[in-house]
């Protein structure tokens, strides 16, 4: 072969390789972001429901952290802290000299809480090493009222070991011939410490990845083993250890069958975990005809096991999903297999009935007698689902009326504000707000006041378009973001708000109605509007020059 053949097959193999590197680094990214997320999302789905309780007591805060426990894959321990007080902590094992403990005396905790509070924002802190044992993530995020008023602190401490070893960073010196590396203690990127694996691999040319956390950011790095020149060899080794595995797990189970007082033992060992175990089992064969049924999967699905032996698999699953289903069954080689073994995966199922409800599916396989078997482990998740989408709703809408919250609002807006400001498209902002709304809740009391707001938040979605974004802000403020919009067609929505509100009549609770009245900032966007903040700030001004104007009306900002 030429020098040029040479040096383009190197080109080539290292292209492969890089490919292969970047390909094992964004798989466990993508995996270690979600679920660091999925265990935050607990405490924002915490937050939520002390506010929408307007601060918790004792035991209905004791009932809520037991399950966000439950739920929570990597959680250690839950605390709340309202006035930066730990007033609970759950499980209270081994965590009692927490409780009483207040943050403002402890300088070390107290500088990123403080961040936190002052950032509105759940800060990450960590990895470090725990008093109990073990090393943790600490999360602290903190809780205001929609008035603005600073309730206190919802914490997570979460198992990093954990974390870290089930999206495959499980202190291994290889990982599909990949060495992996992190830093960035307490959020703080490629300026914080190594905090895994070896501190060498940021200084031999790895890739290197930004992986998002709250408040901050860690940055994973990955080199092959035997680095970037020897990545060829590397990668074959790699896939002729696999053949070798291959070969003795297959003698393995030869020599298993051949004897069959083992072989026996072993099935009855089997069969008792099959017929008792809570979950449901499924084996198919290398076509998806079902080969075994346990019990329990007959409960989950309604079928008789005697009825499912020999039938396809795809009888449970949704039709869409059983046809994708049978092309990747038939498609997937061992080494796929292997790769995917054990992840867990939500999927619909579908009962004797027509039914059909979530489960949670882990999967195996192997070769016996050159016949490849798949292992299905079933669960009902339907709880979870269930539970899962009640806190999503305590965490994004707003108790009272049902509209979107503050926080969700302000995650969702800035992303549109983003992509308008990028592409010069027009976008306008209207801020709401209920006038003399102190007035009503003195003179009719604050189960009207919520009538009037409830009231508020039908009317206004009434008027705006289902690609608008609606909100309760705070208080009686309501604020709506209108993408595609340019001032004068704001103003058309404004007016016509104006006119539906003015002609609404809410009970007083004592026989009788009353009208009331909503004043309206206008802003669009222009090009001196820099962030969604000015926007915001500029929508404010309108709001406050319609109130300066009388109320009952609706105003751009001054023209300063």
């Amino acid at each position: 072969m030429s020098h040029f053949g040479v040096a383009t097959e190197r080109s080539r193999q290292q292209q492969i390789l890089r490919t292969h590197v970047a390909e094992e680094a964004l798989s466990r990214l993508s995996r270690l972001e979600a679920e660091l997320n999925a265990d935050i999302f607990l405490a924002n789905g915490m937050v939520a429901y002390i506010i929408s309780q307007n601060g918790i007591d004792q035991s209905s805060a004791g009932v809520a952290v037991q399950a966000l426990h439950q739920f929570g894959r990597h959680v250690r321990n839950i605390a709340i802290a309202p006035g930066n007080r730990i007033s609970l902590i759950y499980p209270l094992a081994n965590n009692q000299a927490a409780v009483g403990l207040y943050y403002p005396d402890v300088p070390a905790q107290w500088v990123p809480i403080r961040r936190a509070i002052e950032s509105r924002a759940t800060i990450l802190a960590g990895p470090v090493e725990l008093r109990q044992g073990g090393v943790g993530l600490i999360t602290r995020t903190p809780v205001f009222f929609p008035d603005g008023h600073y309730w206190g602190l919802v914490s997570l401490v979460l198992d990093a070991t954990s974390l870290f070893r089930s999206v495959g960073l499980d202190g291994a010196d290889s990982n599909e011939g990949v060495r992996f590396a992190m830093r960035g203690v307490d959020g703080l990127g490629k300026d914080g410490a190594v905090f895994y694996g070896d501190a060498a691999i940021f200084d031999q040319n790895a890739l290197t990845m930004d992986v998002h956390v709250p408040g901050g950011s860690w940055q994973l790095a990955a080199l092959p083993v035997k680095g970037w020149a020897g990545g060829g060899s590397s990668l074959l080794w790699l896939e002729l250890a696999g053949l070798l595995v291959s070969l003795v797990l297959s003698t393995g189970v030869w020599m298993v069958l051949r004897n069959g007082e083992r072989v026996a033992e072993s099935e009855r060992r089997l069969r008792a975990f099959l017929d008792t175990t809570q979950d449901g089992v499924i084996v198919i064969d290398d076509k998806g005809a079902i080969q075994d049924f346990n019990p329990a999967a007959e409960t989950l699905f309604g079928y008789e096991a005697p009825e499912m032996l020999g039938q396809s698999v795809g009888l449970l699953m949704p039709r869409s999903f059983a046809m994708v289903h049978d092309r990747y069954v038939a498609a997937q080689d061992m080494d796929d297999i292997r790769r995917n073994m054990g992840r867990g995966r939500d999927i619909r199922g579908r009962r004797k009935d027509g039914s059909e409800f979530p489960i949670e599916v882990s999967v195996g396989a192997t070769l016996i007698h050159g016949r490849r078997m798949h292992v299905g482990v079933l669960r009902d998740i339907t709880e979870r689902k269930a539970y899962e989408r009640r806190l999503m709703e305590l965490a994004t809408t707003d108790p009272l009326t049902g509209v979107q919250n503050r926080r969700a609002f302000l995650d969702a807006a800035q992303e549109i504000f983003s992509l308008t400001k990028r592409y010069e498209h027009p976008l306008s902002l209207l801020m709401i707000d209920a006038d003399h709304f102190k007035a009503i809740n003195d003179s009719h009391g604050h189960g009207v006041g919520d009538q009037v707001l409830i009231r508020l938040a039908q009317v206004a979605k009434s008027c705006l378009r289902n690609t608008d974004r609606f909100a309760r802000f705070g208080g009686e403020e309501f604020v709506a973001l209108l993408p595609e919009t340019d001032q004068d067609y704001a103003i058309e929505v404004t007016e016509r708000l104006l006119t539906v509100v003015r002609a609404q009549l809410v009970p007083d609770g004592k026989g009788g109605d009353f009208p009331f009245t909503v004043s309206i900032g206008v802003a669009s966007l222009t090009p001196d509007i820099v962030s969604f903040e000015d926007l915001i700030r500029a929508a404010d001004m309108g709001l406050y020059e319609a109130k300066g104007q009388g109320r009952d009306r609706w105003s751009l900002p001054p023209v300063l």
